[in-house]
């Protein structure tokens, strides 16, 4: 997969964007990799998410520790690749703790839905690795962001980020019963969970149904409590005046746009109003 975007609305340079969270995220999965070189079995039975000893055994640890294990390199490499390329641009227009908290609240709804789903029956004792559940949350967390970038599909189609993520989640959800070793379920998990935490911060948006929309309107309301015109203490801001207090609509119009295409799209002249608005 790799995501591409028009003009100045995406920048996917490596460099740039190695954003904290998301460097030691693959620090931590690489290290781990490497320690199950030579200690596989030990760590697969004592760190993996295998649902009846999570849930009955009280071993809670599971629920965290499964996302850093992995079967194979490609495994790892798949998961690590979509972490890098959805997650960086999530963590930039977040913030990394909001972004981590995101991140290891869908892990955990996936190895939650992977448990309910197997608790009874033999896939109680077989164990799930891996970060793909926060990973699946993260693409729906970018779909929702960056709706119109350009991602594709198989490295071969080119498709809006909004679309590709209603795919895989129709392909996950049609995959279910296959019967390979994929867990499609924890997949689904961590995009519903990812889907809830979104929803439970968005307060009082009375109902919208456009998840693009409702996405765009809680960026905005969230950004907007350094910029109020009540939170001036009754200060006016001024049209058109000496640029220190610029135009309300202004403001909102530049939060859309981060919204939107992410803070790499503002212009220099954009940069300084939102710095201007709050310090005020």
């Amino acid at each position: 997969m790799r995501t591409y975007g028009s003009g100045r609305n995406m920048n996917f340079g490596f460099g740039r964007l190695m954003t904290p969270a998301i460097k030691w995220l693959l620090i931590a999965n690489f290290a781990v990799y490497f320690l199950q070189a030579f200690a596989f079995e030990p760590m697969v039975r004592w760190f993996a998410f295998i649902p009846r000893d999570a849930v009955p055994g009280l071993q809670v640890w599971r629920f965290v520790t499964y996302m850093f294990l992995h079967v194979g390199f490609s495994h790892i490499a798949f998961n690590m690749f979509g972490l890098w390329m959805f997650g960086t641009q999530v963590e930039r227009l977040w913030g990394s703790r909001t972004f981590l908290i995101y991140y290891f609240v869908c892990g955990l709804g996936g190895a939650a839905v992977y448990g309910v789903f197997n608790l009874v029956g033999m896939n109680a004792f077989s164990p799930m690795m891996g970060a793909s559940g926060a990973v699946y949350g993260l693409l729906l967390a970018f779909g929702l962001s960056f709706p119109e970038a350009i991602v594709l599909a198989g490295m071969i189609f080119p498709m809006k980020a909004k679309y590709f993520v209603a795919l895989y989640g129709v392909i996950e959800l049609l995959s279910i019963r296959s019967g390979d070793a994929v867990a499609h379920v924890a997949h689904l998990g961590g995009m519903l969970a990812g889907f809830i935490f979104l929803r439970s911060t968005i307060p009082a948006l009375g109902g919208a149904t456009n998840l693009g929309g409702l996405w765009r309107r809680f960026q905005t309301k969230r950004r907007m409590r350094v910029v109020r015109p009540q939170d001036h203490r009754g200060k006016s801001e001024s049209p058109g005046g000496n640029g220190k207090n610029p135009d309300q609509a202004e403001i909102d119009r530049i939060l859309e746009k981060i919204s939107r295409q992410g803070l790499q799209s503002l212009s220099e002249q954009e940069q300084g109003i939102l710095r201007r608005a709050g310090r005020k």
